[in-house]
């Protein structure tokens, strides 16, 4: 009887420390990563990162609150009135660039054969980009901060057509 009782109070004591550890790490998961955001008071795109650890230990008790670690528009250790977290807060999943890019290849074909892009294995290659001088890049070639005006003027083009058409010259 008395092994019953401390597995009971046990396990009492452990579910809020296993409540809170979930609750801190899916918030963690929600907004990590580089994400573009539009800036409220410059009117540019901008990669920020969230100060991921605060976060992620005052969502384990409470309603987390979003603050900025970085942002590419600004000097280092130099950060603005945020005004862009409340975006953030309210479409983490639409900040992620590979959301942004899976929008954009949608229903696409590639510029040089023509071939339709479907989805993206999560594995696989990259869709890659035609810029409008028509030079082929990558998407490590654009900082993150320039990736949507990219989208609103490249051409995607296939990984095949990429590795063909750079390896060739």
């Amino acid at each position: 009887m008395t092994s019953a009782v401390v597995t009971v109070l046990a396990l009492c004591a452990l579910a809020p420390a296993g409540w809170a550890a979930w609750r801190a790490a899916r918030t963690y998961w929600r907004f990590h990563g580089r994400l573009v955001v539009a800036c409220p008071e410059s009117g540019q795109f901008a990669a920020v990162d969230l100060a991921l650890g605060r976060i992620a230990a005052r969502a384990a008790f409470r309603q987390p609150i979003l603050v900025l670690q970085d942002c590419s528009r600004l000097h280092p250790g130099v950060l603005c009135g945020q005004t862009c977290i409340a975006g953030i807060a309210q479409a983490p999943e639409a900040c992620r660039i590979a959301t942004m890019v899976a929008e954009w290849r949608r229903g696409k074909n590639c510029a040089c054969c023509g071939r339709p892009l479907g989805q993206r294995a999560r594995w696989g290659h990259h869709p890659c980009l035609m810029s409008p001088d028509l030079q082929l890049l990558e998407w490590k070639a654009i900082p993150p901060e320039d990736i949507p005006a990219a989208l609103a003027t490249y051409a995607p083009v296939c990984w095949t057509c990429l590795v063909a058409e750079t390896h060739i010259s």
